[in-house]
């Protein structure tokens, strides 16, 4: 499969501005010395943001896929602050009022604002919904309380998007969950440090801490009487078509590296694409993109089509994010100790594209999602934890 025209001539001009102005910052980039959201308020004009945006043309799924594929070509750690703007700014532009999306919405989701989506925390991460971090209603206000870890954007961020349980009901239900809209410079909000990490280095990452932070009732996004996890739900599922657009810029950058250097790298007086293993490493990241590009169709359409399910979306995350940290390995070995130096880029694309395997839902979570989607067509209902039921009865 192909995008068509339009997509195409996009992808184009992203891929123009890439090579222009953020290949030319990685050093920086990677270094901290230049802020990614510099760049991303530079890239808001170049692509005319505002106008993917009035127009509706960012509603469509193949519009943030190919933005996420062409940044991860050149950083998977800068697609990664963008891709936390665009969960941010879509989740507000979708449930918030109109006040709340044109002071916070717009300005996120067009890369004027920097944006942060806050879900996990210091003792929830597979176990995504186990919150601890509180919101209260008083009033005309909402009080939160708690702590989020591993925020994308955190440090830095002007708008961050908190998820946190809904008191008065049973601390134990994990469908009271709701979004919270917090802006830089509230009272009782602070952020830690950029982490030290082993990739992504082109995104800070950092702690959120919320000690009595209250915000206005309108800021608390969804109807407190209707559970609210599917939405969350929702986003994350969101967010893992993303990456596996991110997963297939990296192949495809791969793949292009190690064959220009299979091609120029002489060894034993010819080039090494000319020995069968060499070529055996080739014809593997190929397979590899051709079924990560038709996954990334797949899930295109399945958004479209309104049948985008959780089995689906695991089976292709856990695929893509497997196949394209191979593939940035491959590219690698092939060049050998040049591959390992970090002015080439499959090294840093291995320890970029990494973090996929962990974050977003492990992948041995999303095997063990698609085993319990599977089961469940059988009669034989199971939850992660272990317990289960056989037609109904428990186990």
């Amino acid at each position: 499969m192909e995008f068509d025209e339009t997509h195409q001539a996009m992808e184009a001009v992203i891929r123009d501005f890439c090579n222009r102005e953020i290949e030319p910052r990685i050093p920086e980039l990677e270094a901290g010395s230049f802020s990614p959201f510099k760049l991303m308020r530079q890239m808001s004009d170049a692509l005319d943001m505002e106008g993917l945006i009035t127009s509706g043309a960012i509603a469509d799924p193949a519009v943030p896929a190919i933005i996420a594929k062409e940044l991860a070509r050149v950083s998977p750690g800068y697609a990664l602050s963008v891709i936390s703007n665009f969960g941010c700014g879509a989740t507000i532009l979708t449930r918030g009022s109109g006040a709340l999306i044109e002071r916070c919405g717009m300005p996120v989701l067009s890369l004027k604002r920097v944006g942060c989506w806050a879900l996990t925390e210091p003792e929830s991460g597979s176990d995504a919904f186990a919150l601890k971090t509180t919101a209260r209603i008083d009033g005309d206000e909402v009080v939160l309380n708690g702590s989020k870890a591993f925020s994308s954007n955190a440090p830095e961020a002007e708008v961050l998007l908190i998820y946190a349980r809904l008191t008065g009901g049973d601390p134990r239900d994990k469908r009271r969950i709701y979004p919270v809209v917090v802006e830089r410079g509230t009272a009782g909000l602070t952020t830690g440090p950029p982490l030290k990490k082993f990739g992504m280095h082109a995104s800070p990452t950092g702690d959120i801490f919320l000690d009595d932070v209250r915000v206005p009732r309108e800021n608390l996004l969804g109807d407190p009487d209707r559970p609210a996890r599917a939405a969350a739900e929702q986003t994350l599922s969101g967010e893992r078509v993303v990456i596996v657009a991110m997963c297939l810029g990296v192949i495809e950058r791969s793949l292009d590296e190690a064959l220009q250097h299979a091609t120029q790298r002489i060894q034993f007086g010819k080039p090494i694409a000319a020995f069968q293993l060499t070529q055996q490493k080739l014809g593997r990241m190929y397979v590899a993109l051709e079924n990560v590009r038709n996954s990334m169709f797949e899930l295109i359409r399945a958004q479209k089509d309104g049948d985008l399910t959780e089995r689906k979306v695991s089976a292709a995350k856990w695929y893509a994010t497997e196949e394209a940290a191979s593939a940035a390995l491959d590219a690698m070995q092939i060049m050998g100790g040049a591959g390992y130096l970090r002015e080439h880029a499959p090294e840093r694309l291995f320890r970029d594209i990494k973090l996929w395997t962990v974050g977003g839902g492990t992948n041995e979570i999303q095997q063990l999602t698609i085993a319990k989607d599977l089961l469940r067509q059988h009669g034989f209902e199971i939850d992660l934890a272990g317990g289960y039921r056989v037609d109904g009865r428990e186990g």
